[in-house]
């Protein structure tokens, strides 16, 4: 599945080998469904008739952190959901999760050109800053992501017409630094650490503009 994302729209503060650290400006990414029920021509959805009628609203409590109010975020789902047709929860959550792997797998393999097209100019700088100390000091990051991350709904805020979505993200990786030699200089090859953090999301709702901007991403 590909991901688009955007620039991000807060200020970015980078930690080594920590995704959850990474900070940024206008960084979002467009929904799979949004892709595929966005007309690629913008009269096209005043032309089509019958329109397509959109999905019911359905949210299971194994989609929300077990930390937070189920029927709340039940409530502001529903709303966002009435008033944004191109919004589906459990579709939300897949593609957090796939961006989440991508931006894991460029930074730690070093993709520059992936990771430009991901970050603003700004948050594009800390990560190449962070990939050059590495590659100046003869270091290696090997990241494993054992398995695809869980994300759960941790908050869900509606202002004005904005919508706004924390996510727990919990994903379980092996993180690893070698120098030159190949000697480990930090973590261990045989020790799993899972690791939460909370990505937040917003976006207008019902604009015709599909991206999810991430605002925001802490431990």
């Amino acid at each position: 599945m590909t991901i688009t994302l955007v620039i991000l729209a807060v200020a970015v503060v980078f930690v080594l080998w920590r995704l959850s650290s990474v900070l940024g400006q206008d960084q979002g990414f467009i929904p799979q469904f949004d892709r595929d029920n966005s007309p690629s021509d913008p009269n096209q959805a005043a032309n089509d008739d019958p329109a397509a009628p959109q999905e019911p609203f359905s949210l299971s409590r194994d989609d929300v952190d077990p930390a937070s109010d189920f029927a709340e975020i039940q409530s502001v789902l529903s709303e966002i959901s009435e008033k944004d047709r191109l919004f589906h929860p459990g579709d939300f959550l897949s593609d957090a999760g796939n961006a989440f792997e991508m931006i894991l797998s460029a930074f730690a393999s070093g993709d520059k050109d992936t990771l430009s097209s991901f970050v603003s100019k700004d948050v594009y700088a800390g990560f190449a800053q962070a990939i050059d100390d590495r590659d100046a000091n003869g270091q290696v990051l090997e990241l494993t992501l054992l398995k695809a991350p869980e994300t759960q709904y941790f908050r869900a805020e509606i202002s004005g017409n904005t919508a706004f979505l924390t996510l727990t993200v919990r994903s379980e990786q092996i993180q690893v630094v070698r120098d030159k030699a190949g000697e480990i200089v930090s973590g261990d090859p045989n020790q799993t650490t899972t690791i939460e953090d909370h990505w937040n999301f917003s976006r207008k709702m019902g604009s015709s503009d599909p991206i999810w901007t991430l605002i925001a991403t802490q431990a």
